[in-house]
């Protein structure tokens, strides 16, 4: 897993980009916590499917201030070897069974607005759904990198992330020939 792409359309990406040039982080807040790790004395007998998942939301704040609450969660669970028309095949066991290694954490983030800025809810999708995770997954990976270290786990390392615009599709002109 070299990357996890968020992908944003041109008028998302404009409206996000409006507020990252009239917005600047006032405050990163570790607002909520939790983890988690199965005891065992000789290491996972199967290897461990890692999966990676982000939210965010606003919250209430004064009139100059965006407020995000921006969520990140690690699950690691073990692959099960299930038996598919007599091949055998590997099955993410996360779904059936609890996580063998959980780290979830939440951030309130402050970002204080230039004075005249007037931001809109369009505004605020846009960036929390892009910018403003891309700007706090740092403190993520540090915290996943320090709290596996602490559970005595082996070092993963969390994948880069990266803003990309969506993929647009082409549409055919009624009289164009397809290859033309």
């Amino acid at each position: 897993m070299n990357a996890i792409v968020i992908e944003q359309d041109q008028d998302e990406t404009r409206l996000a980009f409006e507020v990252h040039r009239n917005a600047a982080i006032h405050r990163i807040r570790l607002a909520r916590a939790k983890i988690a790790s199965h005891a065992t004395d000789e290491g996972p007998g199967t290897p461990i499917a890692v999966t990676f998942q982000f939210k965010s939301k606003p919250m209430s704040a004064p009139s100059n201030v965006l407020r995000l609450d921006i969520a990140f969660r690690m699950a690691g669970a073990g692959e099960q070897e299930k038996a598919i028309g007599g091949s055998q095949a590997k099955q993410p066991a996360e779904k059936r069974q609890e996580p063998v290694v959980l780290v979830e954490c939440g951030y309130e983030v402050d970002y204080v607005l230039r004075e005249g800025f007037k931001i809109t809810p369009e505004h605020v999708k846009a960036f929390k759904d892009g910018n403003a995770i891309f700007n706090v997954w740092p403190y993520f990976r540090e915290y996943l990198q320090s709290n596996l270290q602490r559970m005595d786990l082996p070092p993963l390392t969390a994948p880069f992330l990266r803003l990309e615009p969506k993929p647009t599709t082409r549409k055919r002109r009624p009289n164009q020939v397809a290859g033309s």
